[in-house]
Order: structure tokens, then sequence, then C-alpha cells
């Protein structure tokens, strides 16, 4: 009689991976781009639709208190609009546009922020256009209308006039801007060589090539030629007819208008109403 054959233990084969065949790789791997493809368009879709991510609030950074108004202008309208889809260029351009701006650039802050930063040009001085006043840079640059304070309220702004502007000096005219650029140049160089004699001017006047600055202390306009521009010039002149003056009024000589564009003399005039007992010395 034979035995019966042993018990052993058999583990279940493993399943074997079906293979897909290019069909179906293809179909498979255009179902995941149409799905990420619609994750995608529901979450632009939530980005400019949802009124989370509208701009709710804009923050102008650098821009002069007496510009605001004119920044405002032109960012108020990005109010209400999807922040990552808004045209910030435009903005940014247009800003840049003005003469007062150096440079604009603009961020965005999620959810509903946009900062706009502007490095603004420094007021240095005013200049007589027409009837108004407006700031200039210290390249003459006109910057706009003068508001009638200053940006900290502790600045002193000396009054640049084109005088008997003449033909093709007319306001915004590349000469007028010509003209004032050398009288802030003028008081550039005052400025660096005399801060004392800058602090004692209230304006400067440019007629053709004379330049002329008024000293609010003495009373008095003094006349410069071109060299004025040259290093330690006008405020030597200047400090020299400063020093004559307690002698020029001891004698009864005028004092009012002197003429400083020579190197070896000081030309004084009298003003038109003395011209007749005074005239000239």
């Amino acid at each position: 009689m034979s035995a019966a054959p042993s018990a052993f233990y058999r583990p279940p084969a493993p399943l074997r991976a079906r293979r897909r065949g290019p069909l179906g790789t293809l179909v498979r791997g255009l179902a995941l781009a149409f799905a990420a493809l619609s994750f995608v368009g529901a979450a632009g879709l939530l980005l400019k639709h949802h009124s989370r991510f509208a701009i709710k609030r804009i923050v102008l950074d650098g821009v002069p208190e007496s510009r605001r108004a004119e920044a405002e202008a032109i960012t108020d309208h990005l109010l209400g609009q999807p922040l990552l889809f808004a045209d910030l260029d435009t903005a940014v351009l247009d800003l840049s546009a003005k003469p007062w701006a150096a440079r604009v650039a603009a961020r965005r802050v999620v959810p509903d922020t946009l900062a706009v930063t502007v490095v603004a040009r420094p007021p240095f001085a005013l200049a007589r256009r027409g009837d108004a006043l407006w700031t200039v840079d210290r390249t003459g640059t006109f910057l706009g209308p003068y508001e009638g304070r200053s940006l900290s309220g502790k600045e002193r702004f000396i009054v640049i006039d084109v005088v008997d502007a003449g033909e093709g000096k007319e306001a915004g005219s590349a000469a007028e801007q010509e003209a004032v650029a050398r009288g802030t140049e003028l008081l550039s160089r005052l400025t660096a060589d005399d801060p004392a004699l800058a602090a004692r001017l209230s304006e400067i006047e440019v007629a053709g090539t004379v330049l002329s600055a008024v000293d609010g202390s003495a009373r008095c306009l003094l006349l410069f030629g071109d060299d004025a521009l040259l290093p330690g010039a006008a405020a030597t002149r200047w400090r020299a007819y400063l020093a004559l003056v307690p002698e020029l009024e001891r004698n009864g000589l005028p004092t009012g208008l002197a003429d400083l564009r020579f190197r070896d003399r000081i030309v004084l005039k009298a003003p038109p109403k003395d011209a007749a007992s005074h005239g000239k010395t």
C-alpha cells in the first residue's frame, strides 16, 4: 500500500501588472493634463474674481505731499481690480513721466495691497513761470507748481527769475529751461563756496549772460558775469563788496546796485530815482 503524498504550502503567484498600450498611456496623460489645467484655471478664476484678492489699498511711499494728488490720479483707478492681473506697468510709466519722479517701482502684496515706491527729485529753488512760481531741482528742471509750502516746512527756497526773457524764452521753452539752469548753478556754487553768503540770498535774476543776486540782508542787487560759476569767483567779489559797504555809506555813495563783473574794480550804480544826484562811481 503506497503512502499518501505529503502536504506542502504553495505561496500565491504574484499578480502580473497589466501592460498598458501606447493608446492607454496617452489617454492617461491627457486626463492628468486636463485635470491640472482645470485646477489651474479654477485657481486663476478664483484669484481674478474673488473679492478677497481685489486691490483694496494702495500705499504711496516717497511721494511728496504736494504731489500726492497727481500720484493718486494715476493709481486710484487700480482700486477694485484683481491684484495679480492689474496693469501696473502703465501706472509705473505714467508716474515716471512726472518731472518730480526720479524712479518709480510697484509691487503686489497678497492679498489686497499695491505698494508704490517713488524716489522724488527734491526741490532746490523756485522759478517764476508767467505769474506762478514753480519748484525746480538742482539742474533747473521744472518739477511742478509751488503749493505755498516746503516739503518739511523747514526749507527756505530762493526765487530764480528770468528777467526780460525775450523771444524764444517763453514759458516751457528750451531757452527758459537753460536760463533757469544757470540760475540754479549759481545758487549751487554759492552754497558750496560760502553757505553764509548763500543764506543772505533772496532772489537770483538771469538776464542774458548777466547773473544777478539779491542780497536780502544788505538790500542790494549784485551783478555777476559768466565767471561767477567758477569756484570761489562770485563769493570772493561779494565779500569784497560787503567789506566796502560801511565806507560807502559814510560817504553817501549808493549801495543798492553793484556791478561785480570786473576782476579789478567794483562799479556802483544808483537806483533810478537817485540817478540824477549820484550817477555812477
